[in-house]
C-alpha cells in the first residue's frame, strides 16, 4: 500500500481511514484505542451488546513471512487459533494488507487456519502462508467498509 511501511501504520490506516466509515452511526458502537490482547476492539451497546475483535497483519515482501504471536509460539493470536472458541470464531476477524497491493483481505480465523505455515500452530515462529494473498478474494477499500459494517450489525 502506498505510504504504509509497517503493520503499525497499516493498523493506524484502518483506524483512521476505514473504521470511521464502517462503524454504524448509531451511537451504540465504540472503537477502543487501547491495545492489550487484540489489535482493534469495538464494543456494541444496546439490547444486544457484543464485543468485536480485529487482528491486523501487514505483509512486506522483504520480510518473506507473515508471522503472528510473540515468536515463542504463544500470545493471543495462536491461542485463539488453537482453541477455536465459539465466541472468537463469531466475533473476531483478521484484516490483512500487503505492501505491494492496494487491496485488503477480511477473513475469519478458520480461513487463517487453512493457510498456517506447516498447517499447524507450533511452539514458535508461527506464520501465515503468503499464498493467501493470491488465493483468497481481496477487497477494495469500499468493499472492506461494507463487509465490516455488515459484520458489526450481526
Amino acid at each position: 500500500m502506498v505510504g504504509i511501511l509497517s503493520e503499525t501504520q497499516f493498523e493506524n490506516h484502518l483506524r483512521n481511514d476505514i473504521l470511521p466509515f464502517a462503524i454504524p452511526e448509531d451511537n451504540n458502537h465504540k472503537l477502543f484505542n487501547f491495545k492489550k490482547a487484540v489489535d482493534i476492539l469495538i464494543a456494541r451497546n444496546g439490547v444486544n451488546p457484543k464485543l468485536f475483535f480485529i487482528e491486523v497483519k501487514y505483509h512486506k515482501p522483504n520480510h518473506g513471512r507473515l508471522g503472528f504471536g510473540h515468536g515463542k509460539g504463544g500470545g493471543f493470536q495462536p491461542e485463539v487459533l488453537i482453541t477455536a472458541t465459539d465466541y472468537f470464531e463469531e466475533n473476531m476477524r483478521w484484516v490483512l494488507g500487503e505492501e505491494s497491493s492496494e487491496k485488503y483481505w477480511f477473513v475469519d480465523s478458520n480461513m487463517i487456519r487453512q493457510y498456517l505455515n506447516g498447517d499447524v500452530v507450533g511452539e514458535k515462529y508461527n506464520g501465515i502462508k503468503i499464498k493467501l494473498f493470491k488465493e483468497v478474494q481481496s477487497l477494495t477499500k469500499e468493499e472492506l467498509i461494507i463487509k465490516i459494517n455488515n459484520w458489526l450489525l450481526l
